[in-house]
Formats: structure tokens, sequence, C-alpha cells
């Protein structure tokens, strides 16, 4: 199905190079990020078309990108000059309207949480091989720098066999906005947890994780989560541990890694990890008897140690994510944010909203 779906994807494109797209939904991320990147790459998109509720933003996108309003989503997706819909509107409608999108022949961008359940992301997936129109979902952040050096690092095998891995974003800050509310799928679980979720499943491996969580509501006005505490564990995986508060006084780093061979730590910008070579540690042997001199065993560690940090040159992830897709749709190359890869994500974030209701 895949060579299929590409194949279908790249007859599908129309116009004169330019990729034609329209935005639903100019707030946060519709605006300052799908809007503001693309204004950057207008030797592959323009923006062509907008829809939003409020008349000021769409005067503002009809005055700042010379681009067509509509006041509903199905003027939008009705346009006949569009070729990708950016569904960026709240949380509950990503699924009917990126279903709505495809059927009526149009690419989508989907922003996260793709969608609230994995009956919906099975739907939007069927939609998009049924319709032979592209499904990419906005998790931008799985380009991150700093999440593929981790990876890099721990797939290179030099911290040993992973044993637990820490992922922390925490803040101190009340929240009033769209997003507290459950009527349209707020919380920082569908917010903020959809993006550590997905590194960590990334991280996680093959199989489903056994998972453990704990929501909280602590300095929001809304009736959603604002704290969130997911453990992860699986047999052959590693432990992984993620909390998203927004009562953190005194925030820690992104990053905590454990390893057989060593550790990592470090944040979005600057991480460090050091491993012994076991090879080079002389042989030990197990003693059931009395510790020498009443102590704990002890050894020194020739630590070899290495840094990393955000290069000055780095590209920003929502560039790196719609280099990605126009590929996928001229050359039908393989989306690297695969749906059946985020779909994974939203059965944790089921999971979770099915054992902890705040």
């Amino acid at each position: 199905m895949i060579s299929t779906l590409n194949n279908n994807v790249v007859s599908g494109l129309r116009h004169d190079g330019l990729i034609r797209v329209g935005i639903a939904g100019l707030g946060r991320s519709g605006w300052n990020i799908h809007a503001k990147t693309i204004s950057t790459m207008t030797h592959a998109f323009q923006v062509c078309a907008v829809m939003d509720p409020s008349a000021e933003r769409c005067d503002e996108a009809v005055h700042e990108l010379g681009a067509r309003a509509y006041r509903d989503f199905e003027g939008l997706i009705g346009d006949p000059d569009l070729d990708v819909i950016v569904v960026a509107t709240p949380n509950r409608l990503h699924a009917d309207q990126a279903c709505a999108a495809m059927v009526a022949g149009k690419h989508v961008i989907c922003e996260k949480p793709m969608a609230l359940n994995t009956e919906d992301a099975d739907r939007m997936i069927a939609t998009s091989q049924q319709s032979g129109r592209l499904l990419a979902v906005f998790q931008n952040r799985r380009y991150e720098p700093h999440f593929l050096k981790v990876k890099n690092v721990i797939d290179s095998g030099v911290l040993g066999r992973i044993i637990q891995i820490r992922i922390e974003w925490n803040f101190f800050t009340r929240r009033w906005d769209w997003q507290t509310l459950k009527q349209h799928g707020g919380g920082s679980l569908n917010n903020h947890c959809a993006h550590l979720l997905d590194h960590a499943m990334q991280l996680f491996g093959d199989g489903e994780p056994e998972v453990f969580v704990d929501l909280k509501r602590s300095l929001t006005l809304g009736d959603a989560d604002d704290h969130a505490k997911i453990v992860l564990r699986g047999a052959d995986a590693p432990t992984i541990d993620i909390e998203t508060s927004s009562a953190c006084a005194y925030p820690e780093s992104r990053w905590h890694v454990m390893g057989t061979s060593g550790g990592l730590r470090g944040t979005m910008e600057k991480l460090e990890w050091k491993w012994v070579d076991w090879s080079t540690m002389p042989a030990r042997k197990l003693s059931g008897g009395a510790a020498q001199d009443r102590l704990y065993p002890r050894e020194e560690y020739d630590w070899q140690v290495t840094a990393w940090e955000l290069p000055a040159d780095a590209v920003a992830p929502p560039i790196l994510f719609y280099r990605d897709l126009e590929a996928a749709l001229r050359e039908g190359k393989a989306l690297f944010v695969t749906p059946a890869s985020v779909r994974r994500q939203i059965a944790v974030l089921e999971q979770c909203h099915a054992m902890c209701q705040v």
C-alpha cells in the first residue's frame, strides 16, 4: 500500500510547481508555526487560502498573505485550487476534518495530537489509503537535534543496555485558553505529552508498553489536566519516565539516561554523556562473605566523556518537516514521521485517559 499511495500522491499534484496550501485554524500553531514556516519556503509552497471563525484573523491572512479566506471548513476543502490542507483546529476536530479533507481530494497535514483515540487514528489512516491522499502528522519535534542526538548515542551502544530514560518538560504557569478544556480535547496529556510520548515511543522499541499514569489539575483554570506523570515499561525495553507539569517551580534538565556502561543528561541545547569501557576494567568475582574492611566494594572508573551543543546553523524542525513533505509529494519518498508510528503514541494517550480521569 505504501508504494501505491506514494505513486498516487505524486500524480495528485497539480499547478505550475508550487504546492498550494490551505490552513484551517489561525491560532498559535496555524499562524505562528505553519503560515510563518511556509512563508519562508516560497520556492515550494504557497498559502493560498485560510479558514478561521475569527473575521479579524481572516482579514489579517488576506492582508499579509494574499490568501482567500473562508469562515467554514467545508468552504476551505471545497476550494479546487488547493493541494494540501493544514488541520490546525482544536484537537477534537482533527480526525473528522482530516478525513473530510482527504475525501475531498486534498493531502493533509494534521496537527498533534493526531487523534484522541485509536479508532479515529485508524479511520484517518484508512481514509488516506482509500483516497490515495497523503496524511502527514505534524510531530515536528521528532526532528529536534537534541532528540536525534540522544537516539544516536543510545543506538550506538556506548551506554550499554539502557535501564531508564527520564524525559521532563516542566513549567510553573497558569493557563486559561481552549487547551485547558476537556470539551476541546485539551490538557497537558494531549498537548506537551504528545511530543514527549512521540520521543519516548521511538526509544522504547518494538512492542506495546505497560503504562502507569497520574494526571492532576494544578494551576489550570480549565477542567483538563495540567500535570502528567507517565511511566512506560516492558520486558526487553528501558523504563521511560515522562513528566510534564504546570506546577514545577524548579524545572530540571530534559534528559536523564541510565545505562549499564554509562549515562547521559542535558537540555535541548546541551547534552553530555560518559561511559566506561568494561574491557579495560579488572575482572571481579562475586563474594558472599563479609565485606572487606567493613566497606562497600569500590573501584575507580576511567570515564570517557563527551558533549554536544546545538549547532548555530541548526535548521528548525518545522522546516525539516515541510522539506520531507515536499519530497513525499513530489518524489513519493516515505515520510520520516509516518501515521502508523504516531498511532502507537495515540494508543498510549488513549490508555492514559482511560486509566486516570481528572
